[in-house]
This record gives C-alpha cells, sequence and structure tokens, in this order.
C-alpha cells in the first residue's frame, strides 16, 4: 500500500515543479525592453548593456523639457513615467534623468542624458608656460564668447587654443585650434561641424583688473612686479601723490608681526623678509594680528575691523562678523590664517559706509576686494596716499571713494597719518609725513608675494 501511494505522489510533484517553472519563466522579462527612441531634431544613441540613452542635438534649445517616444518589446510598458509615452523630460542637469520600463514582473532603469553639440564646444586661455589665465564663457544662442582674466596680464598677445565638436568639428576661420589674440578688441572665429553646420561667434574684448583704472592713474612699470601684480600711481589724487597696487589672487597674502611690545618700521619688516613683494603698513595700536593660524595680538576690540584670510586663500574682511579669542580669530564661520587689524570698513558687500570722516586731512592707506563670482575670482587693492611737504591730505571718505572706483566689493581703512606706508619690492611708494627716513614702528604689516 505504501509503494502505490508513493507512485501516485510522483506524477504529483512533477506536474508541481513544472507549473512552477513555467510560473517563474511567465515573471522574467525582457532585458533590454527599450527597441528604440526618437527624439525631433536629435541623433539617439541607446547603450543597452550600461541602460543608457544619449541624446544629441544640433541646434540651441533648452534642454528642460525633451519630448521623446519610446519603442518597447511586446509586454512592456513605461513604468516611470508611469503610462506616458511619448516623455518628457528635464535634461538640462549633469545627472540628466531617469526612466523606467516594466518588462513581464522586472523592472529596468535608464539613465537618459541629453547634449547639445555646437561647432564650438570651449576656449582655453593660457600663458606661455601653459598656466590658465582666464575663463571663457560661450552663449550658443547670441553667438558670443564672454572673457574674464584671472590675473593682470598682457592681454594684446593672448594664446587661445579652440575645443571643437567631437562630431566633424573643423575650424573655418582661424583655421587652425591654436593661435593668439589682442583681446583688448572683439575678435571672430568660425567652425563648421558635420550636423552644427557653420557658425561665427563674436569674441568680446576681455575684462580684467586693468579696467577699472580710474582716470588720471598711469601704470608704474619700473618696479619688476610679476605678471599676476601692476602699481599705478597720480600725483593729483585731491592734489596728492597716491598709489594703487592690483593683484590677482595667485598673489598670497600674509602677515608680519612680532607682537605688539616688538614695533618694527617697513623698511625693518621688509629686512626680516626681502621675498615679499609688496608690504603695507598696519598700526601700532593694541588690536588683532594672526600669523599662521596663531594669535599674536588679540587686541582689545571683541569685533575689529581686519583684513586677513583662511589656511585656504580665502578672504576674510570687513568689520562685521568677528570673534576673536586666544586661541583663533574667526570672521563668521571662517578662522584667519593670517589677519590685521583695521581701524574701520570703507565699503561692505559693494555698499560704501555712510558715516566716514570728510573733514579731516590725513596720509591715508587702505586694503580692498574686489566682488568674487563662481567664475572672476577678483583682486586685491592696496591703497596709500601721501602727506607731504605741500600735500594737503585726504579724508576718509575720499579713500572710499576711490577704493570703490577701484572696483572694491569690500575695503577697509589702515592707520593713517605718519604710519602710512607701502614698499613695492623694497622701495617706498609715498614719502612718509616726517621723510624718507623718519618710518613709524609699527605692529604688523599685510604682505603680498
Amino acid at each position: 500500500m505504501k509503494k502505490c501511494l508513493r507512485l501516485s505522489i510522483l506524477p504529483l510533484l512533477f506536474a508541481a515543479i513544472l507549473f512552477s517553472s513555467c510560473k517563474d519563466d511567465a515573471k522574467k522579462g525582457n532585458p533590454n525592453p527599450i527597441i528604440s527612441v526618437t527624439v525631433e531634431d536629435a541623433d539617439v544613441l541607446l547603450d543597452q548593456e550600461n541602460k543608457r540613452i544619449d541624446i544629441l542635438f544640433y541646434k540651441y534649445r533648452s534642454l528642460n523639457a525633451v519630448e521623446a517616444t519610446f519603442k518597447l518589446v511586446d509586454g512592456a510598458s513605461m513604468y516611470t513615467p508611469l503610462g506616458k509615452n511619448p516623455v518628457t523630460l528635464d535634461l538640462s542637469g549633469v545627472w540628466g534623468s531617469t526612466i523606467v520600463i516594466q518588462t513581464g514582473d522586472d523592472l529596468v532603469y535608464y539613465n537618459v542624458y541629453g547634449e547639445i553639440d555646437y561647432p564650438l564646444m570651449g576656449m582655453n586661455l593660457t600663458a606661455d608656460n601653459g598656466e590658465a589665465i582666464g575663463v571663457a564663457t560661450i552663449d550658443q544662442n547670441l553667438k558670443n564668447i564672454t572673457v574674464k582674466f584671472r590675473n593682470v596680464a598682457d592681454l594684446t598677445n593672448v594664446s587661445c587654443e579652440y575645443i571643437v565638436s567631437k562630431n566633424g568639428g573643423a575650424m573655418v576661420s582661424p583655421e587652425t585650434t591654436t593661435c593668439t589674440l589682442d583681446m583688448t578688441k572683439s575678435n571672430m572665429v568660425t567652425c563648421s561641424s558635420t550636423r552644427g553646420g557653420t557658425i561665427t561667434y563674436t569674441i568680446k574684448p576681455a575684462s580684467s583688473p586693468k579696467d577699472n583704472v580710474p582716470a588720471g592713474w598711469e601704470e608704474v612699470t619700473d618696479r619688476n612686479l610679476p605678471s599676476y601684480m601692476a602699481l599705478y600711481m597720480t600725483n593729483d589724487f585731491h592734489g596728492n601723490n597716491a598709489y594703487a597696487l592690483i593683484a590677482d589672487t595667485r598673489a598670497n597674502f600674509s602677515v608680519m608681526s612680532k607682537g605688539i611690545k616688538n614695533l618694527m618700521t617697513v623698511p625693518q619688516f621688509y629686512e626680516e623678509d626681502p621675498t615679499a613683494t609688496v608690504i603695507i603698513n598696519g598700526s601700532a595700536t593694541d588690536d588683532l594680528i594672526v600669523v599662521e593660524g596663531q594669535i599674536v595680538n588679540e587686541g582689545t576690540s571683541g569685533s575689529p575691523t581686519a583684513f586677513g584670510v583662511t589656511k585656504y586663500g580665502n578672504t576674510l574682511i570687513g568689520g562685521t562678523g568677528w570673534k576673536v579669542s586666544w586661541q583663533e580669530a574667526k570672521q563668521n564661520d571662517s578662522v584667519a590664517y593670517y589677519a590685521m587689524y583695521g581701524t574701520n570698513a570703507l565699503i561692505t558687500d559693494g555698499t560704501r559706509s555712510g558715516n566716514l570722516n570728510n573733514v579731516d586731512l590725513d596720509a591715508r592707506s587702505a586694503i580692498g576686494r574686489s566682488l568674487i563670482t563662481n567664475d572672476d575670482p577678483g583682486y586685491y587693492v592696496f591703497f596709500v596716499s601721501e602727506m607731504y611737504n605741500n600735500s594737503p591730505g585726504v579724508t576718509v571718505k575720499q579713500v572710499g571713494d576711490i577704493m570703490a572706483e577701484w572696483g572694491c566689493y569690500n575695503a577697509i581703512n589702515l592707520q593713517g597719518g605718519s604710519g602710512s606706508s607701502m614698499h613695492v619690492n623694497g622701495q617706498p611708494t609715498i614719502t612718509p609725513q616726517k621723510g624718507l627716513d623718519a618710518h613709524k614702528s609699527i605692529g604688523c604689516v599685510g604682505v603680498l608675494k
């Protein structure tokens, strides 16, 4: 009896296994559920292995609403977005978009990317040593190229490299991808590609710190400065001699000090470090000094006006947001690696201070920083003006006004009077109030190299 029971169960087990196998087969979908993708005025590359779809356009258009039609295998359907075909996709971001296809009981994910193939895809601007010196932004709609330089360079002879389309891109005029251009005036470049056609772009005159030179200032060319610095002077800044040095962010800012109890003159500071390109005065008062992250002098003010940089070179400047302890000095959440005090803020985030002294005349000095943007890291401005012999001196407000003319977005006033001094490559600019051999002893100096 038991033997007969075992024999009768075997067919049932076989049927169950067969049914289960067929049921599993029914659940499996096609691993490549998309047959093709169609997008108007575009080529589409379907990569089944990597589940990637690249949509390539050949003329200017917005990528935030691309309509694509998917041809699917039998039984497959759109899962995300649900039940829609054609599908409208936002491909404007670098991460593209994702669609999901249901096939059987499986979900298959595809990443979709959009790109517009232009004859000219990019432009590099370099110095003689190959170092990048600027940023070129191409407006493919208006066919304009805007150039912004990071440094004070010779804009009449800039080395350029054009990046053309990978899809049959070629230069028409000039005929090579490398050339030199005079960036102080407009230039034209013509490129072509297989599907994008032939397009002529206008390269607009370059902007640089030298574009902000106020009227009446002339460049001083005998100080043997690096290419990222330029010195200017005038002998008629409200009847005074005055100097302004501009430097891009390749210049490194630091502070030198032996503490408030060990005052030194600017020439003595230069003897301590003859590699300093520019030295500008601090003051002899008891206030903030930070050198290599160490508080040399905490000062009497818990929230000073100061100029400094973080360990990574980010600028700290102004009269607000500072917190000073024996351990560190911070402006908002940024810790100062170098910092030196000032007397008051001249310009804060593009707005000039409204209560600046416009009465008292004296020699003056100041530090400023231009606006920093994603494609323009800006530049420093160091300023001094003289009060000597027949020079009457200037007011603090007049210093604030000229710093704004130099393009400063933030600026602070340093000590004026007999302490005002700036040396460039070891040589003085203005004459101190008591003569060249009568420099005032001060507690620190700001340095650019």
